[in-house]
């Protein structure tokens, strides 16, 4: 996680897409802060909205709670101990950048051990396509869902890439 530590309150949106079950959802990364790890937060309302003529949420029935973890490090030096509450049934990775960044490999490569189903997105076709290279030829994964544009992608283009490509945030995924 990294923008999703400032946008947290907005997982309580969940409770209306998903309002009989309840959610753990674990944000691992290096970039939550030191100050932060470990830290619980329980989410049982609806993200508030600014726009006074938005309608409030909560006015639908939702008996969900969303349960949000912060764990500042990588998930394979993290896994051991998470393991002792909980098997994860669902690992996602947005804009992951598997490819570009080396400290994904013992990741990717704990996940594919696990064989717990994991998407990944990513900014741009071709992050995506050297992302699945790395994980079928040199990890030997399967890719479960091919790579595929990204209906959820964030609407606007990333500004100031050094890319030549169009790019958007979690703009296009796959999986394992």
């Amino acid at each position: 996680p990294d923008k999703e530590l400032s946008q947290l309150a907005v997982f309580g949106e969940l409770r209306a897409l998903l309002p009989h079950y309840n959610l753990h959802i674990e944000l691992i990364g290096p970039a939550v802060p030191e100050y932060r790890d470990g830290e619980k937060i329980i989410l049982q309302s609806y993200a508030q909205c600014d726009d006074s003529n938005c309608e409030s949420m909560e006015s639908v029935t939702s008996d969900t709670v969303v349960t949000l973890q912060l764990l500042k490090g990588f998930y394979h030096d993290r896994f051991k101990n998470l393991m002792k509450d909980s098997f994860p049934h669902l690992i996602i990775a947005p804009n992951a950048g598997i490819a570009a960044y080396h400290s994904w490999m013992e990741t990717v490569e704990l996940i594919c051990l696990l064989n717990t189903p994991a998407v990944f997105t990513d900014f741009c076709e071709e992050a995506a396509n050297l992302a699945a290279h790395c994980l079928t030829s040199k990890l030997g994964c399967q890719l479960a869902l091919p790579i595929q544009l990204n209906p959820f992608r964030q609407p606007m283009a990333v500004e100031d890439t050094a890319l030549c490509l169009p790019c958007y945030s979690n703009c296009f995924l796959f999986g394992i």
